[in-house]
């Protein structure tokens, strides 16, 4: 999207009507809200290089919005009524770009809108990657509006973070999105997954390896100047933590094997689903490693919690898995939507993603409803607990079931990846899937 994008906050509709047409013809492309509440909505949604800003609005004052459109790094001019410039003023202070007193005279704010646009030419490559980032959050919740106001405050700052929150909710997403903003996303991303390694292994990937025959260039040598995504972090053997920790803290570190010191220039952005601080007061997680990654700390609610979310994130998927199928995008009915607005997704993000992919597989380049998805979780099922049932081998066959059914969920119906989560023998995940008659979950099964 091109940088002659403007957004006109006015709530003097002539006002508005007047100036969105004079914009258009000098070739922007003009958004308007005539009020504070839809100017949120709309900022919040999308990214404008230029606004136009009247501060005295008839459901509150424009500079609510200051400090957010500061931080997307819009160029804002204030329009003042005569005995307000004072307040204009102070806009200016906090961050506007510079002020009109009305009634205005469109020429020298045109001259303002050239000038400031010149001035973001210069940085075109920040602003353009701001609105590519900020795009790819997808959702209308509260959390996702406040997290993109703050996302790019967070990447600016050189310091090492910390994302909380369970299975699926996107942390692993969140952490590329900081690297994306950061003034290190011109160096390398390297993520780590502690569980895939033995220790000895795990180390000569981090650290890198000067043994003969096992030479190697560690993790934090490639993302020099850039971002180490450590997934999982509470995996992460507390040998290896408390060595991270004094490079952290004396920025080298020696290979295994020894040599020469290595000066250590990486962000560490680090994933968890576990209560770290619990861990690290009962001895299994280090205390000092665990300060020195958590200067920031962010945390994702499930979604759950932010079902606003669920409807945006749903056609999103589907647009995207058209796209990459070559397939027209099914239209869901207000069943399907009801249903999945009112099913808690245990696995989060990742679930809905995966059942989205599904749906597109298997549409015809139509309506879907809800007699079609077989695969998917009837109301009602599994609405007793554990707890409810008396017999020890009934509650512990419920289980199995149950955990096996959203494993097939979470990985799309790949038995393999399946059994390789849950450390299973993949012809006993067959076994378990035939007894449980839970074949409708399996992907690409003979029909």
């Amino acid at each position: 999207m091109g940088l002659k994008k403007v957004l006109l906050i006015e709530d003097e509709i002539p006002t508005l009507e007047n100036l969105k047409a004079l914009f258009e013809l000098e070739g922007y492309a003009v958004d308007t809200a005539p009020d504070l509440k839809t100017a949120k909505e709309k900022v919040s949604k999308h990214y404008y290089p230029l606004v136009v800003l009247d501060l005295f609005l008839p459901d509150g004052n424009g500079m609510e919005l200051l400090d957010y459109l500061n931080l997307q790094r819009s160029k804002v001019i204030i329009l003042t009524a005569h005995g307000t410039v004072e307040t204009a003023v102070q806009a200016v202070r906090r961050g506007a770009y510079d002020f009109l007193q009305k009634p205005i005279s469109f020429k020298n704010l045109k001259q303002l809108c050239q000038k400031a646009l010149q001035e973001l030419n210069a940085q075109k490559g920040d602003i353009e990657v701001l609105e590519n980032v900020l795009g790819e959050l997808v959702g209308e919740s509260s959390f996702i509006r406040e997290l993109k106001k703050k996302l790019s405050e967070i990447a600016a700052e050189n310091k090492n973070v910390l994302i909380r929150g369970e299975e699926g909710v996107g942390k692993t997403f969140i952490a590329e999105l900081i690297h994306k903003l950061s003034p290190r996303r011109d160096f390398e991303l390297v993520k780590i997954l502690p569980k895939e390694k033995g220790e000895f292994e795990l180390e000569m990937e981090i650290f890198g390896s000067t043994l003969p025959g096992k030479e190697k260039i560690g993790a934090l040598e490639k993302a020099e100047g850039g971002t180490v995504i450590l997934s999982k972090v509470e995996n992460l053997p507390l040998s290896i933590q408390r060595k991270l920790a004094e490079a952290i803290k004396n920025r080298y570190y020696t290979p295994v094997g020894g040599g020469i010191k290595k000066f250590l220039n990486v962000r560490f952005i680090s994933t968890t689903e576990k209560n770290l601080y619990e861990m690290a007061q009962e001895n299994k997680f280090d205390a000092d490693f665990l300060m020195r990654i958590n200067e920031i700390e962010l945390e994702i609610p499930p979604l759950r919690e932010r079902k606003e979310d669920i409807v945006p994130l749903m056609e999103h998927f589907l647009e995207e898995f058209s796209q990459r199928e070559g397939k027209k995008k099914p239209i869901l009915t207000e069943d399907i939507k009801e249903y999945f607005l009112s099913y808690d997704f245990p696995v989060n993000v990742k679930e809905l993603k995966n059942l989205m992919e599904r749906i597109v597989l298997m549409s015809n380049d139509g309506v879907v409803n809800m007699e079609q998805l077989n695969f998917m979780p009837q109301r009602g099922e599994g609405e007793e607990t554990l707890f409810d049932i008396s017999s020890w081998r009934e509650a512990k066959k419920k289980f199995e079931k149950e955990y096996l059914k959203r494993k097939l969920i979470e990985f799309n119906g790949d038995i393999k990846q399946v059994a390789k989560s849950i450390n299973l023998d993949i012809s006993n995940v067959y076994r378990k899937i035939r007894e449980y008659n839970l074949e409708k979950y399996v992907k690409n099964r003979s029909s």
